[in-house]
């Protein structure tokens, strides 16, 4: 036997609402992940891209794949931004051809290194700490990880150790530039696409 009228009326909108919030929900969610699979896409290109680019050491790259990493960071948080860094690690060695193989190992030592410092860094020094800030530290980190790997896994000589004071400076230089584009990549972003939290 059923209730009132208006009891009966105010439960089916309720019911309305519920199922609403969840399509609405879905539809976050779908914007969401299409967003990181883009970034994780771009992130990927520029790792391909910048390992076909004539180096100065063997080990040695720029890291302009971080821009992303960054980027998504600050528009996505850690976890995701982890999510793209590892995933465009793996990606690009597999469409290289050079899984497990040293450059693979660089990369992951110097990829996975710089995002925990770029999370490290944005968590408990954001306050004074700019995305320029955050990716010179992260540069720092990825080139001494990269140095330290080499002399561990591949070079076993302590010789290598000589060029950490280059490493050093020249990551200072690449992570002013990588910040300053993950800045300006963040702020395009940011017009070009609805926010999320906009449709919940």
């Amino acid at each position: 036997m059923s209730g009132p009228p208006e009891i009966n009326v105010r439960e089916d909108i309720r019911g309305v609402h519920s199922r609403s919030d969840a399509v609405v929900r879905g539809h976050s969610q779908v914007t969401r992940l299409a967003r990181l699979s883009m970034l994780l896409a771009l992130a990927t290109v520029i790792h391909t891209a910048e390992g076909l680019l004539p180096v100065t050491f063997v080990w040695f790259r720029f890291g302009f794949a971080n821009i992303i990493g960054l980027a998504t960071l600050c528009l996505f948080g850690f976890r995701d931004a982890f999510f793209v860094t590892m995933g465009r690690i793996f990606l690009a060695a597999l469409i290289g051809g050079l899984f497990g193989s040293p450059a693979f190992l660089l990369s992951l030592a110097g990829g996975t290194s710089a995002i925990i410092a770029m999370g490290l860094a944005h968590r408990w020094c954001s306050r004074f700490l700019s995305e320029i800030g955050i990716s010179v530290i992260a540069a720092v980190v990825h080139n001494v990880a990269q140095l330290m790997t080499a002399y561990l896994l591949i070079v076993r000589t302590e010789t290598i150790l000589l060029l950490l004071p280059l490493m050093i400076v020249t990551a200072v230089g690449t992570g002013f530039v990588n910040g300053l584009a993950a800045r300006l990549f963040v702020n395009h972003f940011r017009k070009v696409t609805v926010p999320i939290s906009a449709n919940s």
